[in-house]
């Protein structure tokens, strides 16, 4: 089994944290992502009950993934 390449998550840390911010600060941009993506997965009434829940989530997981990837590039 292979580690995943710590610049992997460092992307995907910033992409979780910038999705995080999002449902925190602009639901309306998570909004009208919303609208385009509300016929094959996502419900309004779920994104509108939980969107601070899933932004600390999303934060969580981002800063996570970027303190993996930042300690394996720096070899702490």
């Amino acid at each position: 089994m292979t580690a995943i390449n710590p610049y992997i998550k460092i992307f995907f840390g910033l992409v979780f944290l910038l999705l995080g911010l999002g449902y925190i600060y602009k639901p309306e941009i998570i909004e009208r992502v919303n609208k385009l993506l509300r016929d094959t997965f996502l419900n309004d009434s779920y994104v509108a009950l939980h969107r601070r829940n899933w932004g600390f989530l999303l934060l969580l997981v981002g800063a996570v993934l970027i303190y993996m990837g930042v300690s394996r590039v720096r070899g702490w």
